[in-house]
């Protein structure tokens, strides 16, 4: 089994996050298991989970998603870091 990879998050990413669990304190383990298929898998390569490339983005603008039922988390894949950007609901998720 290949190393983990190393999860970082922005201040956008922890702001998103603190919002959404103030509303919804539920989804807090769903986010926690999801960190961690993506610090074993951010590729998806098993094709366990819900993530998917993002077309026409590029590194820094959260080239990858990953659904959360609702809830989407965008996120980058930078040498063996994962960086997180945010975490919003499904129709918020892809504005820009």
């Amino acid at each position: 089994m290949p190393p983990a990879y190393r999860v970082v998050s922005t201040s956008h990413f922890a702001r998103d996050y603190r919002t959404l669990i103030k509303r919804n304190p539920q989804v807090i383990p769903l986010i926690e298991a999801m960190i961690e298929a993506l610090r074993q898998d951010p590729y998806n390569r098993t094709k366990q989970h819900r993530i998917k490339k993002l077309k026409g983005l590029k590194v820094g603008e959260g080239q990858w998603r990953i659904a959360l039922g609702d809830y989407r988390i965008r996120y980058d894949i930078v040498g063996r870091e994962v960086v997180l950007y945010t975490c919003k609901l499904r129709r918020e998720a892809y504005r820009r």
